[in-house]
């Protein structure tokens, strides 16, 4: 479950970005393809990341494009696990969340654009989330993986701090907000476990040598 951290029309988003919304979530956290379509861009070779809109150039990001001329960016990244002309499903990996580029903190943002351009930060269209509508600031949305979406809050109340910068204008780059470089923590743990669970999964296929197989008594276990 994610809190809106930013939404339409107030910090940072406004134009191509007006559309946009922010999900504060710790750096590692999977990122999926929110519906089916190709990887047309894709970056996630940056370490790089500061509260400070000089730094937007530096975020990793993936853009899908689908069907009728949309396209969905997400951005931030801080690993990126596909490649431009990828098919991908609704639900598969693109990433893992972090804190490249324009960032005060570790988030995803994401918006629904039009396919106007070549580059990666295309104008956004309003848009709607699945069992939520659209969320406002400090609302909480559920992964569909992880509840009910029904039985989670649809709306907030509206904050006045929703018009407050995400990241104001000339704010300095502080040290302790510079994005961690490689596969975060978050994100090893995560590989490591599926890949455990795959060896574990494996070796019970594998059948066993019939001096192991036997009980002594002619039987098998």
């Amino acid at each position: 479950m994610f809190q809106v951290s930013q939404g339409h029309d107030t910090g940072s988003h406004l134009q191509n970005d007006t559309y946009a919304w922010d999900f504060r979530m710790p750096v590692g956290t999977p990122v999926v393809a929110a519906e089916d379509g190709t990887v047309r861009l894709a970056r996630g070779d940056s370490t790089q990341g500061a509260c400070d809109p000089k730094m937007a150039p530096y975020a990793n990001y993936v853009v899908v494009a689908h069907s009728g001329g949309v396209e969905t960016q997400y951005l931030h990244f801080s690993a990126v696990v596909v490649k431009p002309g990828d098919q991908v499903r609704r639900g598969q990996l693109l990433g893992y969340s972090g804190n490249t580029g324009w960032s005060c903190g570790p988030h995803l943002h994401f918006k629904v654009a039009r396919t106007a351009g070549s580059g990666w930060n295309n104008p956004s269209v309003p848009a709607l989330i699945a069992g939520y509508g659209d969320p406002v600031r400090d609302t909480l949305i559920a992964a569909p993986s992880c509840g009910k979406n029904q039985d989670m809050p649809v709306m907030a109340a509206n904050d006045p701090r929703g018009n407050e910068s995400l990241a104001p204008a000339g704010a300095p780059a502080r040290e302790g907000e510079q994005a961690a470089g490689g596969i975060p923590p978050g994100a090893k743990a995560i590989m490591e476990q599926v890949s455990r669970t795959a060896s574990q999964a494996s070796q019970k296929r594998q059948p066993l040598p019939e001096a192991q197989a036997s009980d002594g008594a002619g039987g098998s276990r």
